[in-house]
This record gives structure tokens, C-alpha cells and sequence, in this order.
């Protein structure tokens, strides 16, 4: 068999392509894997917190609320964090020479699944719902959403050229922590203003009860 100027395919560039396509469709597996688990645990997280977000003082928010509130917004940031630097590792380690194939190319098609399904995100309140959720519930909900669109390519380029690919000291472990030491505080510091942007974005928030 030829292909058009009359050279024969080269069967190993079809082996290596073959084993990207595989490599990029299990990549945007995973996405929705963890977004979908991570996204069963952030609702967990908003069940645990009844007492932050109901009740008389529900719209208060003292140091010690807003520490809970931070320590629950790290939580699940974490439980999406780890995975992911299982997975960058994992192409990591597969990888010939070291680097990851087509790494943006990867990046791409795990970002594309999670923006669709974060595109999704509606939130409708059901006065009738098993188990009703506050204004300030729904609101932290859509906030973790909007940060891990926000950082996770970023993050993702973190791990991959900071924490993977450098061979040279400290190690890998060290640079982890410093990288999620810095997304810490981005997160941090993004959360009161996503806080204050999720109304505007979505309308739906009004409709649920404050209190």
C-alpha cells in the first residue's frame, strides 16, 4: 500500500499516533471521571455545612465562618488537585524521552469535557427538593466551579513544567507543595471575588433562601 506520492506509510509513525489519540481520549475520560467525583464530593462538602449557611445568622460571616468556609473551598480543591498530578504523572512516566507528548494537545481535550460540564451549571432553586439548599450553599458551589475552570490549566502547566520536568534540586515532593502553597493563595484570594461575581453571572442564586 502507497499513499500519494508513492511512499509506503511508515507503520511505526502510525503505532505512535495510534497511541496518542488513545492517550488523548483517555485524558478527557479522566476529566469527567474526577470532575464528576469531585463534584459528588464538593456536594457532600455543602451537606456538612449546614450550619454555616442556615439559620438566624446565616448571612454572617465572623473569622471563624469564613476560616470553615476556606478550609471546606481548599477541600475540594485538593481532592481535584491530587488526581490530576496522578494522571500528568502517569503520561509522564509512559513518556519515551521524558516529556509528554503533545502536552498542550492533552491539556486541551482534558479542558474542553470540563468546561462543557461546567457550562452546565445552572442553579434553579426547587422549593419541593428532598433536601432544600441556601443561597449561601449554592453560591460556594458555583464558587469551587468557577476556580477549578479558572486555575486548572494553569495548575495543570504548573505540575507538568515545574514539578515533573525539572531534573534539577529540590525534589519533586518540594516543588509540589510550593505549587500548591502559591494555588492556595490564589484561591484564596479568589474567592471573595468570585463570591461577589456568582449573582451576576447567575440569577438563579436570588431565587434560593438566604436563611
Amino acid at each position: 500500500m502507497e499513499t500519494l506520492n508513492g511512499t509506503s506509510p511508515d507503520p511505526t509513525r502510525l503505532l505512535k499516533n495510534l497511541r496518542l489519540l488513545v492517550s488523548l481520549l483517555v485524558t478527557a475520560f479522566l476529566q469527567g471521571i474526577i470532575t464528576f467525583f469531585v463534584g459528588g464530593m464538593a456536594y457532600f462538602l455543602l451537606l456538612s455545612s449546614y450550619s454555616l449557611f442556615w439559620g438566624e445568622q446565616a448571612n454572617v460571616y465572623p473569622l471563624s465562618k469564613l476560616i470553615q468556609i476556606a478550609v471546606r473551598f481548599l477541600l475540594a480543591g485538593g481532592a481535584f488537585a491530587l488526581p490530576w498530578l496522578g494522571v500528568w504523572w502517569m503520561l509522564y512516566g509512559l513518556a519515551d524521552n521524558g516529556r509528554i507528548r503533545c502536552f498542550f494537545l492533552h491539556l486541551f481535550f482534558a479542558y474542553v469535557p470540563f468546561v462543557v460540564i461546567f457550562l452546565q451549571l445552572d442553579p434553579v432553586y426547587y422549593p419541593d427538593a428532598m433536601i432544600p439548599s441556601s443561597a449561601g450553599e449554592m453560591t460556594f458551589f458555583v464558587c469551587m466551579a468557577m476556580a477549578a475552570v479558572l486555575l486548572y490549566p494553569f495548575y495543570s502547566i504548573g505540575v507538568y513544567y515545574f514539578v515533573l520536568r525539572p531534573a534539577a534540586p529540590p525534589r519533586k515532593i518540594y516543588r509540589f507543595i510550593l505549587l500548591c502553597c502559591l494555588f492556595i493563595l490564589i484561591g484564596l484570594a479568589l474567592l471573595p471575588l468570585l463570591w461577589r461575581m456568582a449573582p451576576h453571572f447567575y440569577p438563579g442564586l436570588a431565587d434560593f433562601p438566604s436563611r
